[in-house]
C-alpha cells in the first residue's frame, strides 16, 4: 500500500508541474499578444494614419474623381493621376504618386502611362523622390514606350547610381523631361504642401 501512496504523491507533483508550465506558457502567450497589439497600435498611429492627411488633400482638389475600387486613387480636375498608397501592415513605407495627364494621340486615343513622380514620405519628416519617365516611339500599329526609373532630389536634380555610363544617360533623359518633371513637382507641392 505504501507504493500507492508514493504513486499518488508522484502524480500530484506531476500535475502541479503541468499546471505551472501551463501558467507560464499562458503568460508568455499573453505577453506576446500584448506586445503585438502594442506594435500594431504604434504602427497604426505613426505610419498608417498620417496618410489620412494626404488622402484628404487629394479629396479637396477641385474636380477630384476618386476610383471607387481604389480609395486614394483617381484623377484631379486638371487631369493629373494621383495616388495615396498607405504603408502595408507593419511597414513604415507608403508613397504618394502623381502622373501627368494622359497623352492624346493623333488618332484621338489617349495613351498612358505618362511621366510619373513617386514620393516616399519619411516617418521623421522629409521625403525621397523618384520619377518614371517614358520615351515614346509612334508607329502605324501603335506606340512603343521605354520607361526610365530615376531617383531625384526634392529640387528635381538627378541622384546618381554610381555607374558613370548609366548616370550620364539617365541625366540626359531627365534633362529631356525637365519641363514635365518640374510640372509634376510643382503640382505635388500644391496638393500635398511638400517642401
Amino acid at each position: 500500500m505504501k507504493w500507492m501512496g508514493d504513486l499518488a504523491g508522484h502524480q500530484g507533483r506531476d500535475q502541479a508541474g503541468l499546471r505551472s508550465r501551463y501558467r507560464w506558457s499562458l503568460r508568455i502567450l499573453i505577453l506576446l499578444f500584448a506586445a503585438f497589439a502594442l506594435l500594431s497600435a504604434v504602427w497604426y498611429g505613426s505610419a498608417y494614419r498620417p496618410y489620412d492627411t494626404y488622402a484628404e488633400a487629394l479629396r479637396a482638389q477641385p474636380g477630384w474623381w476618386e476610383d471607387p475600387a481604389f480609395p486614394g486613387c483617381g484623377v484631379d480636375g486638371e487631369g493629373y493621376s494621383c495616388i495615396v498608397a498607405r504603408p502595408g501592415f507593419l511597414s513604415w513605407t507608403g508613397n504618394l504618386g502623381i502622373g501627368l495627364p494622359d497623352l492624346a494621340l493623333e488618332d484621338g486615343e489617349e495613351n498612358s502611362p505618362t511621366d510619373f513622380l513617386i514620393i516616399w514620405p519619411k516617418p521623421g519628416g522629409g521625403t525621397e523622390q523618384g520619377v518614371i519617365l517614358y520615351e515614346y516611339e509612334f508607329q502605324e500599329d501603335g506606340v512603343d514606350r521605354t520607361g526610365h526609373q530615376l531617383y531625384i532630389s526634392p529640387d528635381g536634380t538627378y541622384l546618381p547610381y554610381g555607374v558613370p555610363e548609366e548616370d550620364a544617360a539617365n541625366e540626359a533623359v531627365l534633362e529631356a523631361h525637365r519641363e514635365k518633371v518640374e510640372r509634376l513637382l510643382s503640382r505635388a507641392r500644391e496638393i500635398w504642401d511638400l517642401p
